[in-house]
């Protein structure tokens, strides 16, 4: 029964020894999302999603496939909106998948920020070529509106 158990450890312990390293999570995947965002380009930024990609977008449906990425996008990112600056926490690599968690803050024309919030993405390893499959986010607290000034027809201003 030792020399059972001996084996099994010595042929576990010689296929950790053979493992490859984890591969480096593609952050040059995010610097183009973050470069064809910044140029108002909707269909590069939309390619850079699998097919089958999903964006779970705070209060509202979940945006499924390329090309309601791509409707998504360009609705949501006007030429002269604001910049967005990413900040990844974590970033890990499993096989063909990875997971990346981070930080983004929208900055307003004049440089201050105009909002912040969190980032939690799925990647996958699509024909060699690493996609974001899932990408959802959320802000650190809800932005503000201006409120109603506008007093109904039938109440005394």
């Amino acid at each position: 029964m030792r020399r059972i158990a001996a084996i099994l450890c010595a042929a576990a312990a010689a296929a950790c020894a053979r493992s490859p390293a984890p591969e480096p999570f593609p952050q040059a995947v995010v610097d183009r999302w973050i470069e064809r965002y910044g140029a108002n380009d909707a269909a590069g930024v939309a390619a850079l999603y699998t097919e089958d990609a999903q964006l779970l977008p705070p209060d509202e449906e979940i945006v499924t496939g390329r090309a309601e990425i791509e409707e998504f996008i360009a609705r949501t990112n006007p030429p002269g909106g604001p910049a967005l600056e990413f900040a990844t926490v974590e970033a890990l690599v499993f096989g063909d998948y990875a997971h990346r968690q981070g930080s983004f803050r929208v900055k307003a024309p004049d440089g201050t920020t105009a909002g912040s919030g969190k980032v939690m993405e799925l990647w996958k390893k699509v024909g060699g070529e690493w996609r974001i499959h899932r990408d959802m986010w959320s802000w650190d607290s809800p932005p503000t509106e201006p409120p109603d000034m506008e007093l109904p027809a039938d109440e005394p201003a």
